[in-house]
């Protein structure tokens, strides 16, 4: 039986590990060819039952901070594999800090990883999908876009701005059959978020407040993975502009 996105195309972004690498396998296992983008070599074996690479993923190590190198990574990968269906904009960093504590230099790696890539990944892959006929955009987002946490500051900020980055460029890019989309994911159970844990005096307090901000409890990197999948396939073909909120119920406490 086809998968879900039989024969697409799908460029994934910070694929390595995390909610990335889970998203590039599902991709892949719902018939997608998937170029797996991420600034380490590692290839997205984590989010395999195996724990090795499907077939259907191939890695590229990529700075997607880079103009140049994003422009070069994507016409390979339109030239090895093929014009792009999806784009998924997943890599993404988190830095603690109020905007008094937080060094400059920091403000704006966060925005060059959160926010610039999902410019210079979108600007050189839009071409492609226009050509082709569309595609599915999906920026991965966060509950941090719709809630203000005291410590993450500059990562609230770059949150909400993809998601109202992905509504301007929806109304532009409708004509062109390219629908984009917010996925804003909850609190999810994935390295990042324990080695925020490990950063805390109290980790196991924390983790218990965390843990009560989430009604249905903390994600896990599948359930982001089913999303995306949804969000990249022709089911979703009347929806763009759209902040999809997978976040266990934690923007309606």
């Amino acid at each position: 039986m086809p998968g879900r996105l039989q024969d697409k195309i799908a460029i994934v972004t910070g694929a390595a590990r995390g909610i990335g690498a889970a998203i590039a396998h599902r991709f892949a296992c719902e018939g997608a060819g998937v170029a797996a983008l991420d600034v380490a070599e590692t290839a997205p074996q984590a989010a395999a039952p195996d724990h090795r690479p499907h077939p259907n993923i191939r890695s590229w190590r990529c700075d997607v901070t880079d103009r140049r190198m994003v422009e070069g990574i994507v016409a390979d990968i339109a030239e090895t594999l093929g014009e792009p269906d999806v784009l998924v904009n997943n890599a993404g960093i988190v830095l603690n800090g109020s905007v008094e504590e937080m060094a400059e230099d920091d403000w704006d790696r966060i925005f060059a990883v959160n926010v610039k890539s999902v410019y210079l990944l979108s600007r050189s892959v839009i071409p492609l999908m226009r050509a082709k006929g569309g595609g599915s955009i999906v920026n991965v987002a966060s509950e941090s876009a719709f809630i203000g946490f005291p410590m993450h500051h500059a990562y609230c900020a770059t949150k909400a701005a993809v998601v109202h980055l992905g509504r301007s460029m929806a109304t532009r890019y409708a004509a062109d059959r390219i629908r984009v989309n917010a996925l804003c994911p909850g609190t999810i159970d994935t390295g990042m978020y324990r080695h925020f844990l490990s950063q805390q005096s109290d980790p196991s307090a924390v983790d218990r407040q965390i843990r009560d901000m989430h009604p249905l409890g903390l994600g896990t990197v599948d359930d982001i993975a089913w999303a995306a999948v949804y969000l990249a396939s022709d089911e979703s073909k009347y929806t763009t502009g759209a902040p999809m909120l997978v976040d266990g119920g934690s923007t309606a406490l």
